[in-house]
């Protein structure tokens, strides 16, 4: 893959145009998705940023409190519906007692990307939820970049979202009394999935 760099020297009455093309650091799977992230946020040494929309799957949340307990910062913005967030959801409060860094996105600016950043030198984006109902039941795609200026752009969205959304300091689940009526149905069906799907060892 490359990235085109357009260069306009001026100078003459004829402005000169000069396209250069440089590769891309870049790389794209269609399957074995979940292994992909959890290298990507293995190979991580100083910082592990994640702006998802979802955060169930275990095994996952079990590596970023390992990262967190070798002393790498891990930052993360998610949703706080729940799915996130109900009585038997991840231990959120672990996760912070544990010194990581947790904020919700608010309605109107709810996340549906999902990107990754390790150490702020590579990005990992995509389509798959970090949930195990997304394991098996969608075709999917992941992809990492590791060219500065692009890898740049996603390091300024989220520290926007840093500067813009609360860091929580204790969560409180949801309950079922708060979902709306209209949702059970997707919840119950949702929840069950994933919990059949979660790795028996975390």
């Amino acid at each position: 893959m490359f990235w085109e760099l357009i260069l306009v020297l001026g100078g003459s009455e004829t402005p000169k145009f000069f396209h250069i093309f440089a590769p891309m650091h870049s790389n794209i799977y269609f399957t074995d998705i979940k292994s992909h992230i959890l290298s990507h946020i293995r190979s991580t040494e100083t910082s592990v940023k994640l702006a998802v929309s979802w955060l169930t799957d275990r095994e996952i949340f079990a590596l970023l409190l390992d990262k967190l307990s070798n002393g790498i910062a891990v930052s993360l913005v998610t949703r706080n519906d729940y799915f996130n967030n109900h009585p038997q959801s991840l231990p959120w409060n672990d996760f912070i007692i544990a010194g990581g860094n947790l904020r919700f996105s608010r309605n109107g600016e709810q996340l549906h990307y999902k990107f990754i950043l390790a150490d702020d030198t590579a990005v990992l984006c995509t389509s798959y939820n970090l949930t195990c109902f997304a394991n098996g039941n969608n075709r999917e795609n992941v992809m990492t970049f590791s060219e500065p200026a692009f890898v740049n752009q996603f390091v300024v969205e989220h520290a926007y979202l840093c500067s813009t959304l609360p860091l929580q300091t204790h969560v409180t689940p949801m309950q079922w009394a708060e979902v709306p009526e209209d949702l059970h149905g997707f919840y119950k069906g949702t929840l069950e999935n994933d919990a059949r799907k979660q790795n028996p060892d975390f």
